[in-house]
């Protein structure tokens, strides 16, 4: 019986897992090209912006409030002059564009659960959230680069 069983499933090409993991290729469906690689900004943006942003915002705004810092104007000098260096400039920029990509895809995602649907709206949210991450990353980029090419 269990040999009829076995050379039944195997006859009919049995595999419990070809519906789950969507084993075979279908046809006529677009190739995905560009969402894996937004996908992966958004969660690099969310480690930074979980991680990083919020000892930033506390070492530059709160700290200095409470005497946990320096505050007096010599210290921002010398912020200032560390400034020039490669690794706080790679910081910097890691956590705006980080920042600025997974804030506008949760804003876009945030803006269609809202309502905001239709048509064509998620693909011009797509186009308007992602250039906008995208010019400020460049601005970003800039403002590293600056001190390096256009002392």
């Amino acid at each position: 019986m269990a040999e009829e069983l076995g050379a039944t499933r195997e006859s009919l090409g049995y595999n419990p897992g070809r519906e789950t993991v969507h084993a075979d290729p279908k046809t006529g469906e677009p190739e995905v090209f560009l969402e894996p690689l937004l996908w992966g900004l958004f969660s690099l943006g969310g480690f930074i912006t979980a991680f990083l942003f919020p000892i930033t915002v506390f070492l530059l705004f709160l700290a200095p409030v409470f005497g946990l810092w320096p505050s007096d104007p010599a210290a921002y000098v010398t912020f200032a002059a560390h400034w020039r260096e490669p690794l706080v400039r790679l910081f910097f920029f890691a956590l705006i564009g980080g920042s600025l990509f997974h804030g506008t895809h949760r804003l876009k995602f945030m803006l269609v659960d809202a309502g905001l649907r239709g048509p064509g709206i998620e693909a011009a949210l797509d186009v308007i959230l992602n250039a906008i991450a995208i010019v400020g990353t460049l601005g970003a980029l800039y403002y590293a680069v600056r001190g390096w090419l256009f002392v």
